[in-house]
C-alpha cells in the first residue's frame, strides 16, 4: 500500500473520533493542509474540479475559503470562550 493511501486510512478514523469529541482543530488542520496540494497542482475541488488557469477567481475563492474555515476551526478550539463569535 502506498504512503498516501496509508495516510488516508489513518486520517479517516482520526477525523471520525475528532468529530465525536468536538475537536474542531483537527478539521481546521485538514482544511489548511488541503491548501498545499491545491496550490501545487493548480486544481481545487468544490462540486467539480476547478482549474486555476480556467477560472482563477473561483479557484482563489475556494483556496481562501479553505484557509478561513481552517483558521476559524483552529481558533474556535484554541479560544472556546470566543467560538460563538466565529459562527
Amino acid at each position: 500500500m502506498s504512503p498516501t493511501r496509508t495516510a488516508n486510512y489513518i486520517a479517516l478514523p482520526i477525523l471520525l473520533v475528532a468529530t465525536a469529541l468536538g475537536l474542531y482543530w483537527v478539521w481546521g488542520m485538514l482544511f489548511v493542509w488541503w491548501i498545499v496540494p491545491t496550490i501545487m497542482n493548480g486544481q481545487a475541488f468544490l462540486v467539480f474540479e476547478i482549474n486555476r488557469d480556467d477560472d482563477p477567481v473561483l479557484y482563489w475563492a475556494i483556496v481562501g475559503l479553505w484557509a478561513v474555515l481552517g483558521l476559524m476551526m483552529i481558533a474556535a478550539s484554541l479560544f472556546p470562550q470566543y467560538a460563538h463569535l466565529l459562527a
